[in-house]
């Protein structure tokens, strides 16, 4: 769970990104159809960038000083002393809680608008206008699409201009606009915080009318058709899964239907969203480093992956002491957070069987007690003559979690009786310093 405000970011900015593009290349372009697909698939990568997991190498740096706190005190407090230690989970919590309240709100609204359109679909009876079959309401005064059927008000069976109307709603019928709405909506309530979302909803639902537009004027008169979309404004629909002539952003549309087709270098422009997605995949996705050890001897690299638990056959530690030993001499500052200026506190937890073996470790607080070990100090000394050190404070750096993960799966047996079948916390902290000569 303390992961998913760091998704729900990374997934912000996909988001704000992808729209970005949009608005300065694509926007103005009556190329209708890319539109759709570049729009409504950039949504859903928003979303499905940041869960991509590339696993990369990373060496450890080799200026490394190791401190701790005084062995001599008690280094481990009660599980509920260590519960309350950590502040930050109130507010993380209250946020999660907020944001679930979001998402249910507009889910629920979701469900209530189909279940609505439903019920007016039911209540229609079928006609033929022309060659076109469609579904005639006796309490409707309005045409819109809802799902591939289109249905119109009794009251505007006479209007004049009713080939027109049925016209453009054919084109949401025929080309399935409902399912680029309805998606749109449901990524919506899980970003409904982000206010680049409801443009990115909004751009899907003008392209769709945009593109409705362009079909109809081809085979009709264009000023009697925006008249036609002005008489019958007042006819809004209070829904966001219909698809209507009298939508709103009338203005827009028109000024669309008037604009000249400026779509020179329109291919150049395309071939733009090939590195904007390549950047905010290299930004964006998840790195699951292999920790390599700088003890390699004879040109032979030994891994330590961050996944599985590492089998070691050192003879079980039976004091808080020799575990600091361990720390002391395994632990490392990882040189891709030491090139980058990276500091940081990041926690670990082990879950102790009963015998002392270690079950598993988290980078991850489970909703359990747990005790607390003394925090351990990583210091690495840079050496940067006339240069300011700049440091940046990252807590869940991949390539510190993963340290800190490997030297915990390296511990051997704990026959500590207070550690034994408990939940134990490791705090790691990562500082950099300038070398003095």
């Amino acid at each position: 769970m303390e992961q998913l405000p760091y998704y729900l970011i990374k997934v912000s900015i996909a988001t704000a990104v992808f729209y970005g593009t949009y608005y300065w290349l694509f926007r103005t372009r009556k190329q209708f159809v890319f539109n759709r697909i570049y729009l409504a698939g950039s949504f859903l990568a928003a979303f499905i960038i940041p869960l991509i997991t590339f696993s990369t190498t990373s060496q450890l740096s080799k200026a490394t000083n190791f401190l701790t706190g005084d062995l001599d005190a008690d280094v481990i407090v009660s599980a509920t002393t260590g519960i309350e230690l950590d502040s930050s989970i109130g507010i993380t919590t209250i946020l999660l809680c907020l944001y679930g309240c979001g998402v249910f709100f507009l889910l629920v609204e979701l469900i209530y608008g189909y279940i609505a359109a439903v019920g007016i679909r039911k209540s229609c009876t079928e006609q033929f206008i022309g060659d076109m079959q469609v579904l005639v309401s006796e309490e409707n005064n309005r045409a819109f699409t809802f799902l591939d059927k289109i249905i119109i008000g009794k009251n505007l069976l006479d209007n004049p201009s009713m080939e027109m109307v049925l016209n453009h709603e054919a084109v949401h019928s025929r080309e399935r606009h409902f399912f680029d709405i309805l998606l749109a909506e449901l990524f919506l309530a899980f970003q409904w915080f982000n206010p680049f979302a409801w443009l990115h909803v909004e751009a899907i639902r003008n392209n769709l009318e945009f593109r409705a537009d362009d079909v109809v004027i081809q085979a009709s008169d264009k000023k009697k058709y925006q008249l036609t979309m002005l008489g019958m404004s007042l006819n809004s629909i209070d829904s966001t899964l219909y698809t209507a002539l009298n939508s709103s952003n009338l203005k827009k549309r028109i000024v669309m239907m008037n604009s000249n087709n400026k779509n020179q270098f329109s291919l150049l422009t395309r071939l733009a969203i090939i590195p904007v997605f390549a950047l905010l995949i290299a930004c964006l996705s998840t790195q699951k480093p292999a920790q390599i050890s700088d003890n390699v001897s004879n040109g032979e690299q030994l891994t330590q992956l961050s996944t599985g638990l590492q089998e070691n056959p050192s003879q079980p530690v039976n004091s808080i002491e020799e575990i600091s030993k361990h720390f002391q001499k395994n632990l490392k500052y990882p040189l891709e957070a030491r090139s980058a200026h990276l500091i940081g506190t990041v926690r670990i937890y082990a879950r102790v069987n009963p015998d002392g073996s270690i079950q598993e470790v988290l980078d991850v607080k489970p909703k359990e007690e747990f005790l607390e070990f003394d925090e351990v100090v990583i210091i690495a000394y840079l050496n940067e003559e006339g240069k300011k050190l700049r440091k940046t404070k990252s807590y869940r750096h991949e390539s510190l979690l993963a340290e800190g993960r490997r030297v915990v799966e390296m511990l051997p047996k704990l026959e500590i009786p207070e550690f034994q079948g408990n939940l134990i916390q490791f705090n790691f902290k990562y500082d950099l310093r300038q070398a003095i000569r």
